[in-house]
């Protein structure tokens, strides 16, 4: 036995206008075509759906049973259409998102809310790693983009330069700095420095070597196994300062002030860049690039479209 879309159809018209005639013709076909189809369908159940009559047709109880169980089919294969259809326009699905810096504020934060609000209906997911964890994540389809400190570097991927974030200092309240509305780097030579070997630390810690060592001169560091949250309660315990991106200043202690670090040129800034795989086809990734290039200070990217 094989119960067909189209059965459906028409026992469910044939049920809510109570006359085949009137339910022809909202489907638009002919009244024998429908009466055949119905008659066919009640052959192969081997029931009587409808009682015919003058009058129109009425359901039998089996029919009333049938119809009930035909709308939920109808309503979940209307569902499943639409859902095939919103994926496909990027508007449903799933979209995997890799980072490794803080989303408590800044930009990343508000392109992943922003994406989430306008595309209810897509799935995303974040994952928090290393640089190292990320990219072979990227490669082998677990993770659809990754967005990561610095400079395009990697050309096996498609990318897309970000935005930039300044890089501020976390001081204890009581330190004399905090008073300051901002600090130069060279006001901070004799500090000690507690720096994340997790990522983006090291990169951090790179711009800190560049901007304080010299030939037998360097700024005194602290390596820590702790992410940037840890080591801010650290600074809140009066042991040290440190460094952070921008978007990590959302990360409140009642104990830490944020301060904007400069040279001669101004605020000292990182950049983002964001990596995805060129075969990458997902319709939601496709709807995050655009989401991202319609930034305001984020340039033309190469290879936008995914292939």
């Amino acid at each position: 036995m094989c119960v067909e879309v189209p059965h459906l159809r028409y026992v469910v018209a044939a049920a809510d206008h109570s006359s085949f005639r009137r339910a022809a013709a909202v489907l638009n076909i002919t009244q024998p075509t429908l009466s055949k189809r119905i008659r066919e369908l009640e052959d192969r159940l081997g029931v009587l759906l409808f009682e015919r009559s003058n009058g129109g047709a009425q359901l039998t109880a089996l029919g009333e049973d049938f119809v009930e169980s035909a709308r939920r089919v109808l309503a979940e294969l209307e569902l499943m259409e639409n859902r095939a259809r919103a994926g496909k326009r990027g508007e449903a699905g799933r979209l995997e998102i890799g980072f490794y810096t803080s989303l408590s504020t800044g930009a990343l934060r508000d392109a992943i809310f922003t994406f989430a609000e306008r595309h209810a209906q897509v799935d995303v997911n974040v994952t928090e790693d290393a640089r190292a964890t990320l990219i072979p994540l990227l490669d082998r389809g677990v993770i659809d983009i990754v967005v990561v400190l610095g400079e395009p570097t990697n050309m096996d991927y498609a990318h897309m330069s970000l935005w930039s974030e300044r890089i501020m200092v976390a001081f204890p309240k009581a330190h004399p700095l905090a008073a300051r509305d901002f600090v130069y780097w060279t006001d901070l030579k004799t500090e000690r420095f507690l720096m994340s070997r997790r990522d983006p630390g090291p990169e951090i810690q790179d711009i800190l070597l560049s901007k304080l060592a010299s030939p037998g001169d360097r700024p005194l560091i602290k390596q820590i196994r702790a992410n940037s949250d840890h080591i801010l309660s650290i600074v809140d315990g009066n042991r040290g300062i440190t460094l952070t991106c921008e978007s990590s200043t959302g990360n409140v202690l009642p104990g830490v002030i944020f301060r904007e670090v400069r040279d001669g040129n101004g605020p000292t800034r990182v950049g983002y860049v964001a990596y995805w795989r060129r075969n990458n086809g997902n319709p939601a990734l496709k709807q995050m690039l655009d989401l991202l290039h319609a930034r305001p200070g984020v340039p033309t990217p190469r290879n936008h479209t995914p292939a």
